[in-house]
């Protein structure tokens, strides 16, 4: 909840305003088709939904006598945005928030109901709870961590069929597959969980059991249902759906290259001992046959190595891996308790495994706590750094001066100011600014950073950005990890404020 108001009324994520949008015109219009298929439907209905009680209680106060009357939000660039009704943006962050929580809840339960130890499930619920992608990705509107609940819903299914085999497991893990895929395609991924604990259980003749086939029909039946309009605007869903798969084929400035190692050293740097413990109880299981620790990894293994053929990576991909990893590390530490060591240099007792236990716990969440706290603190910085340059060039830039803002920079009164959003200033020459007419540029380290972070991949790039920055006049600077904002003056135009 910390932070979930971060920008408001400013929008900074790049995303939330269309996401927002497509909610709202379904609940104003009753037009069910998002018209964007980049993801599958149920994320956007079930924000959309939301707005029934939103407007409802707004109606009832007086703010709104119709549907109409909710604004939409105001995007000018990637990453730059205005809303006039900043609760629109709570609620939608409300939603993420709740299935956030509700992740960390049903942790707890698959720990309990694979490795039949509250333990487990408690320590890998702790652990995912503290998770810094977790905590960052629940406070926006995106499908996310709506992605993470309903795939433990099918890990939750899944340990069920491996523990007890019931036909009502295999229900739940086919629904939950369904629910999964229609909240991200990647998501249908978590379809090797229930098939995996199908067959450790049963073993060959497995494939004579009619329920291994139910599910995977379940999931095709409910991801259809919560994305009909897959059959009945089939042409714009795949069109949406092939263009998103070609983006993360293809390229995405700063965002791009080396994947495998990329997520590795995300992953070892972010969430720190949880993988390695993880990694442990993976050679741990698989010596012991353990069924449970075999199933649990067979999705993050296969999901990781899916992830990492693509161009594109970011941390919002590799999200679905971690409650797998916190129940595995969780596991590991659980197993610990159980060790004897003897031998004539070294002796160890059940209450030092208890305490080596508890150390490894310890640290497997402090750091990832200390993440959490820190990248949050960035993420206000970042606002902060974009508000005080907002508020500074509305004040002292003069009146009427025409301004180019690239991607991801502060938001600018376009009544005062003749504003231009762009989305790399790098594509134009200084001489060129000049000769439209530009009296200032805004730059966002949202965007230039993304070359200078890497200079040997991007050298064009950032030669580009150098001789831009060398033909300007440098007037003030918002120093920050992520955003920096520097205003610099078209030499020859506008005036030194």
């Amino acid at each position: 909840m910390w932070g979930l108001g971060f920008g408001l009324p400013s929008l900074y994520h790049p995303d939330e305003p269309i996401y927002v949008q497509i909610a709202q015109d379904m609940f104003k219009t009753g037009d069910l088709n998002p018209h964007f298929f980049n993801y599958p439907s149920l994320f956007f209905y079930i924000n959309a939904l939301a707005y029934i009680p939103y407007f409802l209680v707004g109606k009832l106060l007086g703010v709104f006598g119709s549907p109409l009357d909710i604004p939409y939000p105001v995007t000018h660039s990637l990453g730059v945005g205005s809303t006039t009704l900043p609760s629109t943006f709570l609620m939608g962050r409300g939603i993420s928030v709740l299935f956030g929580v509700g992740a960390i809840v049903l942790v707890y339960f698959v720990g309990r109901a694979l490795f039949k130890s509250p333990l487990v499930g408690l320590l890998a619920a702790l652990m995912t709870a503290v998770s810094p992608a977790s905590v960052a990705h629940s406070r926006f509107i995106t499908p996310n961590m709506m992605l993470n609940f309903f795939g433990l819903v099918a890990l939750l299914g899944a340990a069920l069929v491996l523990q007890r085999g019931w036909t009502r497991d295999y229900i739940l893990a086919g629904l939950a597959v369904g629910l999964t895929a229609a909240t991200k395609y990647n998501g249908a991924l978590i379809i090797v969980a229930p098939a995996a604990a199908h067959f450790l259980r049963w073993g060959q003749r497995g494939l004579k059991d009619w329920r291994i086939y139910l599910a995977p029909l379940l999931a095709a039946a409910v991801f259809l249902l919560t994305t009909p309009y897959a059959l009945l605007d089939s042409a714009k869903f795949l069109h949406d759906m092939s263009q998103e798969a070609q983006h993360y084929a293809t390229a995405h400035f700063g965002m791009e290259g080396d994947a495998l190692n990329w997520y590795a050293g995300y992953l070892w740097s972010v969430e720190g001992l949880v993988v390695l413990l993880a990694l442990l109880e993976m050679v741990r299981g698989l010596a012991a046959r353990s069924k449970p620790t075999i199933m649990l990894l067979i999705f993050p293994v296969i999901y990781f190595i899916f992830i990492s053929a693509f161009v594109v990576r970011n941390d919002r991909t590799v999200l679905p891996l971690l409650p797998s990893l916190a129940l595995l590390a969780a596991s590991f530490v659980n197993s610990i308790v159980g060790w004897r060591w003897s031998t004539p240099l070294f002796s160890c007792t059940r209450r030092g495994m208890l305490i080596l236990a508890a150390g490894l716990a310890a640290l497997a969440v402090v750091y990832p706590l200390q993440q959490t706290v820190a990248r949050s603190q960035e993420s206000q910085a970042g606002v902060a750094s974009r508000n005080a340059a907002q508020s500074w060039i509305n004040s002292a830039l003069p009146p009427g001066s025409r301004i180019a803002v690239e991607a991801y920079g502060p938001v600018i009164d376009d009544k005062r100011f003749s504003v231009e959003w762009a989305g790399r200033l790098a594509d134009h020459t200084a001489d060129w600014y000049d000769e439209q007419g530009f009296e200032y540029l805004v730059f966002s380290g949202g965007i230039f950073n993304r070359f200078y972070r890497e200079p040997d991949r991007y050298a064009g790039d950032v030669q580009q950005y150098d001789a831009l920055f060398r033909s300007l006049e440098l007037v003030h600077t918002f120093p920050d990890s992520l955003y920096e904002i520097r205003v610099y003056r078209v030499k020859g135009g506008g005036q030194a404020p």
